[in-house]
């Protein structure tokens, strides 16, 4: 039984993703443009492994580290290329040497840590001259119509604060990443009701922040219906509710010549 349990959980996951497909499928567009033959790769927070499938398929003759920090999704890989390696570690500490990694990829997942130049530095780190590293985050006006509903309910805060564009440009150069560029664009998906889309966002693992004060337990029937309500003012005209989604892609490369120390 635990086994059927972990594969729905898995299914549910892959069905409510849609975002994130979509944006694995983007990255994978700008990877073609690039001249790169990779030899040994690493996708940052693969989760269940929509990134590493594409990415070992693109490169078969490559190693693939699926690196996440939950292991229930590792367990529920979906790429089973024998090339491809589970790794279960945190962004901040990620248990490989210097100059290990060709290619560093990660989508949709560097919005979970909230201290990212932490992580950047690590990526960097662990990336070998001549090395790049492509990545999707989310930018601040991610979910920005649920955003605006609650905020006519109540003072707390309902969803994460996401890094800019700017403070991630800033941030790729003070760790010396070379010829780094970043840019936005926002991807809407459509709702019958805000009810769908929470299970989405309950079903991918989405934070949605709630605080002591603003716990989901503690939020009353009431209070939700009310932001129900407010989500209306966002219905289109083809009767479905939008949900934004502003997402930061961004490629960098390693110096050849760098020295290994990040300040």
């Amino acid at each position: 039984m635990k086994d059927i349990n972990k594969r729905s959980l898995s299914k549910k996951y892959i069905d409510s993703a849609v975002v994130q497909k979509e944006i694995v499928a983007r990255l994978m567009d700008r990877l073609s443009l690039i001249n790169i033959s990779p030899k040994k790769i690493v996708d940052i927070g693969a989760g269940v492994g929509l990134g590493s499938k594409e990415i070992i398929t693109r490169y078969p003759e490559a190693s693939c580290f699926m690196l996440d920090n939950s292991i229930e999704s590792l367990n529920e890989n979906i790429s089973k290329d024998i090339n491809v390696y589970e790794v279960c570690a945190n962004f901040k500490k990620i248990p490989f040497k210097n100059n290990s990694f060709d290619l560093i990829f990660s989508s949709s997942a560097l919005h979970w840590d909230l201290d990212i130049r932490s992580s950047f530095k690590e990526i960097y780190r662990i990336l070998r001259p001549g090395g790049l590293f492509l990545f999707a985050t989310y930018g601040p006006n991610t979910l920005v119509e649920l955003r605006s509903a609650w905020s006519r309910i109540d003072e707390y805060k309902h969803v994460n604060d996401f890094y800019d564009m700017h403070d991630i440009g800033d941030l790729m150069q003070s760790i010396n990443f070379n010829d780094s560029v970043v840019d936005v664009e926002n991807i809407i998906i459509e709702y019958k009701d805000v009810v769908q889309l929470q299970i989405d966002l309950k079903n991918i693992g989405s934070k949605v922040i709630y605080s002591k004060e603003n716990s989901q337990s503690l939020i009353s029937k009431n209070k939700m219906k009310k932001m129900y309500n407010e989500y209306e003012r966002f219905r289109l005209e083809d009767g479905n509710l939008p949900a934004t989604y502003e997402v930061i892609f961004g490629s960098a490369w390693k110096k050849f010549d760098i020295l290994q120390k990040v300040d």
